[in-house]
């Protein structure tokens, strides 16, 4: 059953899961104190092989001092600034420090090349020398050894390549390095000399194609202007100061041009304005007024209304005179509008029909310039790209004169260099050396090597030690690789001397004071706390395998439950290995087994007994047992029957505490009575039980949905390292200081 209670410590320094909670296991991560515990744990095996890895080197050292001495003769290469050097300036020019080390460092890489080491064979010098014939004449097993023994390596800070040979000759080793410095200087100075000489073909080469181009340049701009008839190419196209009449004519046209259209513009703009205008516009009334006719008609008007005026003032304006004169004011001054209106459109009409023929005059002038600006055009360009082309001529031919000077100059230069005994760029300092001490073996080197060597291998053959032992020895590898919460972990009886010689089955009765009787009151009382009270009154205990302790368990457990008052009642479970009737015979010694086999577990469940029948008292006030009696032909179908059921519904009713010693979960029986307990505790040993064999107990369990309440891990040692041996040492400072105060009471 589930509960909400949160994870408790187990007393023993480990934190309780609870159990059925959803709590995978802890990622497989070891720490930095598991390492330091494997490592106490192992610390002999480490001291000893790294004793024995520092002898190793030490033996290995004088073993090839004596037969296989190394003697390595060095010397050096100079090597010039890189770059070709002008032979004509006083002083090279030096190269930047990383160009120059790139420099040293591809000589370097030369002198390693396949080829220098075929010629260095093929030498002599070196085919006389024991180390050649030391390889039978087989030329690739000497380039083997040259390409490892043989170095070359340029000094990142000087102009020097460094030249070794290591070989077991002293005398043989500067042999062949002489030899090799000889080779590769002369080899330098003879692919220089091959590769100015190219270089001095190219040029020539380039020269004389220069030189033919130069003069078909000339041949070319001689034509042109032959063909041309004109003189003044040069000056008129490169300096400017020439101006072509054609250039001069097709300027003009262009101003001309420019003022036909404006002409043209304004025209149009006029005729538009005429068009437009109104005969009320102020330029039309002005010239309409300067009219003969208008001019005699506004003078009659002005007359008339003097007139009207006087009558006005004389006869009042009702007057008869006065109404005739005003009707012929009003007939005069309509007859000056219609003259008014005709004569603006007379003007208006003659200003259109002007400009319109002024702008036709001026249209035919213009079309007649462009046919002859487009003549001249097609000349300028003609001139314009005879011009381009004579001028691109020149430019060519000063550009090929002054590629062919330097040319010139650069086979000057390299006339020079030819004879420069520098021109390898690479120079010998002196001869090898014979070398007087020894290379190979240092024991400053084997020495410490070995036990390095030895340590290392001491260190991971611990781990491998560690990593290969599967088995559950510790309560934190519970924790780490099952998923099931620990209620409590008993000791190996060999840790306290009380306990080596005493029967593990009754500990708990016999010595309560013990560290294992203490180990099932912790596991009682974590059980308690951590569990539902229904959970654990029907307790199953089982676990993977035969004989890992279940009935050990379950009669301590049982102890320890009667212990605190409890009635508790023990059930026997294990049709094929039966053990409850070993553990409390009958009054007279002799276990229950042999008097009736049948009277058991087995016949109940067959119908044989009833329930009172097969409960027999076990001499304990507080404990009685049911054996299993004998194996049934159908032990799973019986476990999980209805009468195993009643069984223990009749066990709640009468005990506090009802105790199933089981099979191992093997077996389907053991499946069936985890599925009608209350709650089931397995059981590991850490001598038996293997991470694999855990997990698997625990995953079927929870296949068939019974309350798991957790495990108890039983037999655990002390391990260097461990917490556990100073528990051990404090439980029993503890339990003796308690026993000294009792006697103090006592006495």
């Amino acid at each position: 059953m589930m509960n909400n209670k949160q994870p408790v410590s187990s007393g023993h320094g480990q934190t309780m899961r609870h159990p059925g909670s959803a709590f995978a296991p802890a990622a497989i991560v070891i720490t930095p104190k598991e390492i330091l515990d494997i490592l106490r744990r192992h610390v002999l095996l480490i001291i000893i092989l790294t004793f024995f890895g520092a002898v190793a080197g030490t033996g290995l050292w004088a073993v090839l001092r004596k037969f296989d001495p190394k003697y390595t003769a060095r010397t050096f290469i100079e090597v010039l600034s890189p770059g070709q050097s002008d032979p004509t300036q006083i002083g090279a020019p030096l190269a930047a420090k990383d160009i120059a080390y790139e420099f040293r460092f591809s000589k370097a890489t030369l002198i390693k090349q396949q080829n220098m080491f075929q010629e260095l064979i093929r030498r002599d010098a070196v085919r006389e020398t024991q180390w050649f014939k030391s390889f039978g004449d087989d030329v690739l097993k000497a380039i083997d050894n040259l390409d490892k023994n043989l170095g070359a390596i340029a000094d990142r800070n000087s102009s020097y390549i460094l030249i070794s040979m290591t070989c077991g000759n002293a005398e043989e080793s500067a042999l062949i390095v002489n030899q090799m410095v000889d080779l590769f200087v002369k080899s330098q100075q003879s692919t220089a000399e091959t590769d100015i000489s190219g270089k001095l073909r190219d040029l020539s080469q380039q020269e004389n194609e220069l030189r033919n181009k130069l003069q078909s340049i000339s041949s070319s701009l001689t034509d042109i202007r032959r063909s041309s008839g004109i003189t003044q190419l040069e000056g008129g196209g490169q300096e400017g100061n020439f101006a072509h009449t054609i250039t001069q004519k097709l300027g003009s046209l262009e101003i001309e041009k420019m003022k036909l259209e404006a002409d043209i513009e304004q025209l149009r703009s006029s005729v538009a304005n005429f068009e437009e205008r109104k005969t009320t516009d102020e330029i039309v009334q002005r010239d309409t007024e300067n009219d003969q006719v208008v001019m005699s008609l506004i003078e009659r008007i002005a007359s008339l209304e003097t007139e009207l005026a006087r009558l006005e003032t004389n006869f009042g304006e009702n007057h008869r005179a006065v109404q005739q004169l005003r009707e012929v004011i009003r007939q005069t001054i309509a007859e000056k509008d219609a003259r008014s209106n005709s004569k603006a459109l007379q003007i208006r009409d003659s200003d259109v029909t002007t400009a319109k023929d002024q702008f036709a005059v001026i249209t035919n002038r213009l079309a007649k310039l462009e046919e002859l600006r487009a003549q001249t055009e097609n000349e300028q360009k003609e001139l314009d790209n005879t011009k381009a082309t004579y001028a691109q001529l020149v430019s060519d031919r000063e550009e090929t004169k002054t590629k062919l000077f330097a040319i010139q100059e650069q086979i000057s230069k390299y006339n020079l260099i030819k004879q420069d005994s520098e021109a390898s760029k690479v120079k010998p300092v002196g001869l090898a050396p014979v070398p007087l001490r020894l290379s190979s073996p240092h024991i400053v080197v084997y020495l410490p090597a070995g036990t390095f060597l030895g340590f290392m291998f001491s260190v991971g053959l611990a781990f491998l030690i560690e990593f290969l032992n599967d088995l559950l020895r510790t309560p934190k590898d519970v924790m780490k690789y099952v998923n099931i919460s620990l209620l409590g972990m008993v000791t190996h009886k060999d840790l306290d001397s009380n306990t080596s010689k005493a029967d593990m089955w009754k500990v708990v009765r016999q010595l309560p004071m013990s560290m294992m009787s203490e180990c099932y009151r912790q596991f009682r009382t974590n059980l308690k706390v951590s569990v539902a009270a229904e959970s654990q009154h029907v307790i199953f205990i089982t676990s993977g395998n035969a004989g890992e302790g279940r009935t050990t368990v379950a009669v301590n457990t049982a102890a320890v439950f009667a212990a605190e008052g409890s009635r508790v009642l023990l059930i026997d479970a294990n049709f094929r290995r039966p053990c409850l009737d070993k553990i409390f015979p009958n009054s007279n010694g002799s276990p229950t087994g042999l008097e009736n086999k049948d009277k058991g577990l087995s016949g109940y469940l067959n119908g044989n007994y009833s329930i009172e029948e097969i409960i027999r008292p076990t001499g304990l006030s507080d404990t009685d047992v049911i054996d299993s009696g004998t194996l049934p032909k159908n032990p799973g179908e019986l476990l999980g029957g209805r009468r195993m059921l009643e069984l223990l519904d009749f066990a709640k009713q009468r005990y506090e505490r009802v105790i199933i010693d089981g099979p191992p979960m093997l077996v389907s029986d053991a499946k069936a009575i985890a599925a009608l307990a209350d709650g089931t505790v397995v059981v590991f040993n850490t001598a038996i039980t293997k991470r694999g064999t855990a997990q698997r107990i625990v995953r079927e369990l929870k296949e068939i949905n019974p309350n798991v309440l957790g495990a108890i891990l039983i037999g655990v040692r002390l391990l260097k390292g461990g917490y556990f041996g100073e528990l051990f040492e404090s439980y029993r400072e503890y339990q003796n200081s308690h026993v000294e105060h009792l006697a103090g009471q006592v006495s």
